[in-house]
């Protein structure tokens, strides 16, 4: 789950990156009451199976399952890195198609995120998975200096490595790719 907001009195509002419909935005009904079942499971930044109906206008959540909090780190660093990779994708990501690529990556580069040994390496992985996610949109042009981290989806050590050194040219392709989207 990307993010959630309430709305109204008891009811939310969730926004979630899926591999086959990108990012649904859901509402959930009565989830902010002491009763209600799904309330544990609608924490930002978490992963697990959602149940969902389409409604007249929009989608309605009616069951999550299997929740992982894996994503969430104990660093608050970490957890604003991850709440930014989160923002980045609800403003790069429209509509209702299938994102697999995109997911896969995000997935991989919130574990990493979350089980990095320092802080150094977290802004590494952050600014890796920015990159691999604005180059499987189409905004980061081919590089022979970018392939490697690119086209590479884990988050080894040696990619890590490559990325200190690389730092001032990944941020700078970061932002010349995030300008050319227009949003």
């Amino acid at each position: 789950m990307l993010g959630k907001r309430g709305v109204g009195e008891a009811n939310t509002l969730l926004a979630l990156l899926t591999r086959e419909m990108g990012v649904i935005r859901a509402a959930a009904r009565s989830t902010r009451v002491e009763e209600s079942k799904l309330r544990f499971g609608l924490e930002p930044l978490t992963r697990g199976t959602f149940s969902f109906v389409r409604g007249k206008y929009e989608w309605k959540l009616t069951g999550v399952e299997n929740i992982s909090r894996g994503f969430i780190s104990q660093s608050t660093v970490r957890r604003r890195a991850a709440g930014r990779i989160a923002k980045l994708l609800l403003r790069l990501i429209h509509g209702e198609e299938g994102v697999g690529g995109i997911y896969d990556t995000t997935v991989e580069g919130l574990i990493s995120l979350a089980g990095v040994a320092s802080e150094q390496e977290a802004e590494n992985v952050e600014c890796i998975l920015v990159l691999r996610i604005l180059s499987e949109l189409g905004y980061v042009p081919s590089s022979q200096k970018l392939t490697p981290l690119v086209e590479n989806k884990l988050f080894s050590t040696e990619i890590l490595a490559e990325a200190t050194s690389m730092r001032p040219f990944l941020i700078r392709t970061i932002n010349e790719s995030l300008s050319a989207t227009g949003l």
